[in-house]
């Protein structure tokens, strides 16, 4: 509970810092909202909250092998179904997709799923998919022509996830990049196509050099043994 009220007092904390301008936020509160995934290190760079100097030791500070955080970060086994009524388990998840969880009926709803669509075509060719989780199974008719799948938030998708509980839970509409087998970036509860489309491209870079370097890997070993 007190990590859901956390992650919803740095959420107004940078709507209420944007809305008044009159206030500029401490670095703490910059570094929490970044942490949140309310806002992004570009956007607090834009804004004039934090320094390229900063900016530089934050990310040195934070870099993390891409292997060990698709480890750290990885979600449980799952089944659940679509839509349609298919069966989607996280084998049927590729490797590089933008997983969103949405509440249909909220009021934001719409603007959210209308930037995912309009993101899809160029997700896709960077390399990229979206998946979508409905958590109001009551509310359906938005997904009606949907391009991608919609999953239904069941109890089985829920264990799979619960480490993020209070993210999924706790925000109406969020998005999160899914790389490998994890939850790989920062919780996004807005979505804007263009750094959408972008960021495809970018983890799927992620997402083949991390392929390559296990290869390589692979190779060596291999050839280690022969010339043993």
């Amino acid at each position: 509970m007190k990590k859901f009220a956390g992650i919803m007092i740095a959420a107004l904390c940078t709507f209420s810092l944007t809305a008044c301008g009159s206030k500029e936020p401490s670095l703490e509160e910059v570094e929490k909202s970044i942490e949140e995934g309310n806002v992004t290190v570009e956007d607090a760079l834009e804004k004039g909250w934090v320094t390229q100097e900063w900016v530089d030791e934050y990310n040195e500070e934070r870099v993390v092998p891409a292997a060990d955080k698709m480890t750290a970060n990885a979600i449980g086994d799952f089944s659940t179904t679509t839509l349609l009524g298919e069966e989607f388990t996280k084998e049927d998840i590729s490797p590089v997709t933008f997983f969103a969880f949405m509440d249909s009926s909220d009021k934001d709803a719409q603007a959210f799923y209308d930037g995912l669509t309009s993101a899809y075509e160029g997700v896709k060719k960077n390399g990229g998919e979206i998946v979508v989780c409905n958590k109001n199974g009551e509310e359906t008719s938005m997904f009606e022509d949907t391009p991608f799948p919609v999953l239904e938030y069941n109890d089985s998708l829920k264990k799979a996830t619960e480490n993020y509980k209070d993210m999924i839970e706790g925000m109406p509409n969020v998005g999160v990049w899914y790389v490998g087998e994890a939850f790989y970036s920062a919780w996004n509860a807005k979505v804007e196509s263009e750094s959408l489309i972008t960021d495809a491209e970018a983890y799927k870079n992620i997402w083949d050099e991390r392929n390559s370097s296990t290869d390589d890997g692979n190779e060596g070993t291999a050839a280690a043994a022969v010339m043993g």
